[in-house]
């Protein structure tokens, strides 16, 4: 384990206090391998860890998009072939857990987001305020 590993994987214990109780085999560390902020690592307990140690998976949070918006982004995500495990609203932001097979899914499916026309007259109320591409440590 490299220096820059123990750090992101120490950085995920103590920025989640329950982590060290929880059962280990539900906890899944994702690890950021894009995003504004590096090292950068996520710890999720699931019930379904297996799910969440595959693939590559993006955090997208919006910021300022009224919850009304988050049935107009969902729709234009399902069109796009998008459908993420997990979605939050807090006051104004939408945050995303969005699932991808691999890289080339991931730029197939934005392509097809950003090529929307619900997209485009959405994208002006709201905006891109975090984004991370992450996969398991």
């Amino acid at each position: 384990m490299t220096r820059r590993n123990f750090s992101g994987l120490l950085a995920g214990f103590v920025a989640f206090p329950g982590f060290g109780s929880a059962d280990p085999s539900a906890v899944v560390v994702l690890r950021a391998i894009a995003g504004a902020r590096l090292p950068e690592t996520l710890a999720i307990t699931t019930s379904f860890p297996e799910k969440l140690r595959q693939g590559l998976w993006e955090l997208r949070t919006y910021r300022g998009a009224a919850p009304a918006l988050a049935t107009q982004v969902a729709t234009v995500f399902r069109g796009a072939g998008i459908r993420p495990l997990l979605s939050e609203t807090n006051g104004e932001n939408l945050t995303y857990l969005i699932p991808f097979e691999n890289l080339a899914a991931r730029d197939r499916a934005w392509t097809t987001v950003n090529a929307d026309p619900e997209w485009m007259r959405a994208r002006g109320r709201f905006q891109s305020y975090h984004f991370g591409l992450y996969r398991s440590a």
